[in-house]
């Protein structure tokens, strides 16, 4: 077969091409340092790349997840170091107080350290991550309306006891019927039962707008299913709601992880029909989580009465034995009545009470022992024996409380806010206007309006882990309130309550231990999540030297061997020129 001019310089030229493209591809090599830049490069090798690519790709993520996760658990960990150090030196200002070396200025001036480190726990437990995710408030709060504590079963009447309204999230519901017959319920029947009528209310369901009740701790909760500071919930009236327990308690939004809020009580001997709300804290930098009375001066005036405060025991000037007061305060401000009070010793052994403001006789032929406890309408009073002796038959002593007095002579006007302190509360004619004489309690809380959701990230396939603590098991629970706690030793401190002070040594501890078991929870999450992280960079290092290995080039081979397709493509073009100029092709016409 004749090969012809034509057919050698197409030869040529389809080498010389190949030749430059092959240069092309060793250049394109050189500047991505990759060898393998797409399928057709190598079928095979470019499917593993992909996988290891998709292997490293899922490894980034689970990292990322853990610094995540870690960051989360270090913010942790810090606040609850913190937490406990806080805790440690309001034990150590207990211990100092609770001495008879200190009298009532310093034990004021006391509080008012403490109060301070309240509020730091407070703002500790209330810890925010990225994106305002609350450290440890489980994964979304809620707003709350929680009612006193209840005796259950609880019957509820149609046409008497079988109605309730509330307020959610600023939306008012309807008329709620609770039953159409009689019905005497359990507390967990009763949340059940309120959940479901207020979850199926025409004008909530319209809005959007819907809650969850629990019956926890002996009180009835409606928490709003919103989360964030907009969510809340108030109930504000029907035949059910003093039933219920909702003819007081306490009230909170969903904006911080605890809230710091009051709880409101009519008093038991009120001769009116008034009601009160739910009390609320509605400016924080406000408030010094003190106990109040909101006493009607008449039908339409109320004086506002801190009651943090001494409780006074004087002895009678006739006095003759030789027994002294060693320690009064208050032990339970829902009880106090602010009369005026009598401890009358009938006998060396025996004494009575009576109240002097009303004129009844609390108890009589009471047994005194030196040192016990004289408990009555939330006072505690403790009397001791002198060196000559004890009490003699016709001693008396005074007792009372000495409130500050915070707003006096204000006009009632039913159902408008009653604003102190940075607290508020609504007092409104029910079956009648408040008498003379009533008495509303209000007295500080702190409440958990958390969840206990867990927030978990992937560490890897099908594995996850928490990386929180909710706060009701390290602030408010399982076994200590440590806001209950330091409150009321604050309480204590102010009213010069010495056996009040001692008793929160107790809880101090268990806060204590409690807040140390959550660190311990915290640490080990943090070892695993390091140990977890440790083991991903390993197997990411392990990936990333696989896919080197299979699309990274040569460095130095490649440099030779794109020199070496230089020269190639140089001589090719050279004689590709040599045999052009001496071929007739070089007359042939150009077209």
């Amino acid at each position: 077969m004749r090969v012809t001019d034509q057919q050698i310089y197409g030869s040529l030229v389809n080498s010389y091409q190949q030749a430059r493209l092959k240069t092309l591809q060793l250049q394109e090599q050189l500047a991505t340092g990759k060898q393998i830049s797409q399928p057709s490069d190598d079928p095979g090798l470019f499917n593993r790349i992909v996988g290891e690519n998709e292997t490293l790709s899922t490894l980034d993520q689970h990292l990322r997840n853990i610094q995540t996760g870690l960051t989360q658990v270090n913010l942790a960990d810090t606040s609850l170091q913190d937490a406990t150090n806080t805790i440690t030196r309001i034990h150590e200002l207990a211990v100092q107080f609770a001495s008879d070396t200190y009298g009532a200025s310093d034990r004021s001036n006391g509080a008012q350290e403490v109060e301070g480190l309240l509020q730091h726990l407070l703002q500790l437990a209330d810890t925010e991550g990225e994106g305002n995710q609350p450290v440890f408030g489980g994964n979304s709060r809620h707003g709350f309306a929680t009612g006193l504590a209840l005796t259950t079963p609880i019957t509820l009447t149609n046409g008497s006891t079988d109605t309730l309204s509330v307020k959610v999230d600023g939306i008012t519901s309807g008329t709620i019927d609770l039953t159409s017959g009689v019905e005497s319920l359990s507390g967990q029947d009763l949340a059940a039962r309120l959940q479901s009528r207020i979850n199926t209310d025409s004008t909530l369901v319209a809005a959007g707008k819907s809650v969850s009740v629990t019956y926890t701790d002996g009180r009835l909760v409606i928490a709003s299913n919103s989360n964030g500071p907009m969510s809340t919930v108030e109930v504000l009236g029907g035949s059910a709601q003093t039933p219920l327990g909702f003819n007081g308690g306490s009230a909170g939004s969903g904006g911080s992880t605890f809230a710091a809020t009051v709880e409101t009580k009519a008093g038991i001997t009120n001769s009116g029909g008034a009601l009160v709300s739910q009390g609320q804290i509605i400016n924080a930098s406000a408030t010094s989580f003190d106990n109040y009375v909101v006493r009607f001066t008449g039908s339409g005036a109320f004086d506002v009465l801190n009651i943090s405060a001494p409780v006074t025991v004087a002895p009678n000037s006739a006095n003759a034995g030789h027994v002294g007061t060693t320690d009064a305060g208050i032990v339970d401000p829902q009880q106090v009545t602010l009369d005026t009070y009598e401890i009358q010793f009938t006998s060396s052994s025996q004494y009575s009470v009576r109240n002097t403001t009303t004129g009844a006789i609390l108890s009589t032929g009471n047994s005194y022992v030196s040192g016990g406890a004289i408990d009555f309408d939330g006072l505690h009073v403790v009397f001791s024996n002198g060196q000559q002796g004890g009490p003699v038959t016709g001693d008396r002593f005074t007792v009372a409380v000495v409130p500050r007095t915070v707003l006096a002579n204000q006009s009632y006007t039913s159902g408008s806010p009653i604003v102190f302190d940075g607290i508020q509360l609504r007092i409104s004619n029910g079956t009648a206007a408040p008498a003379t004489g009533d008495l509303f309690q209000v007295v500080s809380r702190t409440q958990y309006v958390g969840d206990s959701g867990r927030q978990q990230i992937e560490v890897a396939d099908g594995e996850v882990v928490s990386t929180n603590v909710p706060g009701d098991q390290v602030f408010t629970g399982p076994s200590t309130n440590l806001f209950d706690v330091v409150q009321n030793l604050l309480t204590a401190l102010r009213g010069n309550y010495k056996a009040g002070i001692t008793q929160s040594l107790g809880g101090l501890d268990g806060a204590i231990n409690q807040v140390s078991a959550a660190e311990g929870t915290i640490g080990s999450i943090e070892n695993r999540l390091e140990s977890m992280s440790s083991t991903l960079k390993d197997a990411q290092t392990t990936a990333t030297n696989t896919l080197s290995s299979f699309e990274d080039i040569d460095l130095a081979k490649t440099i030779s061997s794109l020199t070496l397709q230089q020269y190639a493509v140089q001589a090719a073009g050279e004689t590709l020129g040599r045999i052009f100029d001496e071929s007739l092709l070089k007359y042939l016409p150009q077209n």
